[in-house]
């Protein structure tokens, strides 16, 4: 595929992303479902219903999209470059950062949580030092994109593609169907939680990941974002919308009467198959929408959008020590309604975390990694 312009939609879509993978966490911190560093609280009723929907919307596409951007680039350098180009600029751009995450800002953050919030005694040459504090956290992300770069090489040749035309409605729900069944038969035994120990990886929702590092890179290779039609991507992203404003609350409230959120996690309930479809369903119909209502309205960038994208993977690798120290500095506000406090700090977790991603740019050779 050979682009006349840069698709200035996709760097577009990228800053929206990368906010929605901050406002998740940081909402997870002020009560919403799900692990992170640091949980300030857990929400009451009925603000764990928009906590909730928050989060399992997100959880739904936003993953599965980033993986499917990923691979549509990588073809896309792979074609442009020679192997050993190729790869000595994966190990760059994926390998440094997840070293430095590893090694140092996962410490950090751990520090932060420990120091600085529940004011433990300890150092932060200590949490270094530590094994047990080093880890990948939410770069679990780039690490499965090195595995899928090395297994990408190994199994496909340069100058052999797979044609496969652009799927219509009916292809597009009955796979997403088949995912959403592997993914539930999964999480009979692998509950939404679960993560291979010491790598970080979330087999409960890899189906869906793998699908789109595949279909990515037969994406690039058919020209299938051309042929997402603006018409056909407004239809997509209606259907999320009633997906996500009127299926969802019903089964939580429904299905969660007894257990919460617990009895949608796996363990073969009636409650994690109708997750598992209704998430699968939601992911075809945000990506699809998204990529052709984004490419309608937002295929172009002012300066400030440039900078935005120019710092989104940055963003990614720091925001957990950023968004933890945020939290530390609003402790005393334990007073407040934590729904309120999330809403209130959201803009400024955003701000700060671009602000320094930005700085971090500007220091000299740093934008060939970030």
């Amino acid at each position: 595929m050979s682009s006349p312009s840069r698709l200035y939609y996709i760097d577009n879509l990228r800053i929206f992303l990368i906010s929605l993978v901050i406002l998740l966490h940081f909402n997870i911190t002020y009560g919403g479902p799900g692990d992170w560093y640091y949980n300030e609280s857990e929400a009451g009723f009925p603000e764990i219903i928009l906590q909730a929907m928050f989060n399992i919307t997100n959880q739904a596409f936003f993953m599965g999209m980033f993986f499917f951007i990923s691979a549509y680039f990588t073809a896309a350098s792979l074609k442009r470059k020679t192997t050993g180009k190729f790869i000595k600029d994966r190990l760059v751009r994926l390998g440094i950062p997840l070293l430095v995450f590893y090694f140092f800002l996962n410490p950090l953050t751990n520090f932060i949580h420990y120091y600085f919030i529940k004011h433990e005694a300890v150092t932060f040459a200590g949490f270094l030092t530590n094994q047990r504090a080093r880890g990948f956290g939410p770069m679990w992300f780039v690490e499965t994109l090195l595995i899928f770069t090395a297994i990408y090489l190994m199994l496909f040749k340069r100058d052999k593609t797979i044609k496969m035309s652009y799927p219509g409605t009916v292809k597009l729900v009955l796979g997403a169907i088949l995912v959403g069944l592997s993914q539930y038969v999964i999480r009979i035994w692998l509950p939404v939680g679960w993560s291979l120990p010491h790598t970080g990886l979330q087999f409960p929702f890899f189906v869906q990941y793998i699908v789109m590092l595949v279909f990515g890179v037969i994406a690039y290779n058919n020209n299938w974002l051309e042929a997402i039609t603006f018409k056909s991507a407004k239809r997509w992203f209606i259907f999320a919308q009633l997906m996500i404003w009127i299926a969802l609350p019903v089964v939580l409230y429904f299905g969660g009467e007894e257990k919460g959120i617990e009895a949608f996690v796996g363990g073969g309930s009636w409650q994690s198959f109708v997750w598992a479809i209704w998430e699968q369903l939601v992911c075809v119909a945000m990506i699809v929408g998204l990529f052709g209502l984004a490419k309608r309205y937002f295929n172009r960038q002012g300066i400030l959008a440039q900078q935005l994208s120019g710092s989104a993977y940055g963003v990614y690798i720091i925001h957990p020590p950023v968004i933890v120290g945020l939290s530390a500095i609003f402790l005393g506000w334990q007073d407040i309604n934590q729904l309120l406090k999330f809403i209130v700090l959201a803009p400024v977790a955003l701000l700060a975390c671009f602000t320094l991603a930005w700085l971090i740019r500007m220091v000299p050779g740093v934008k060939r990694v970030v």
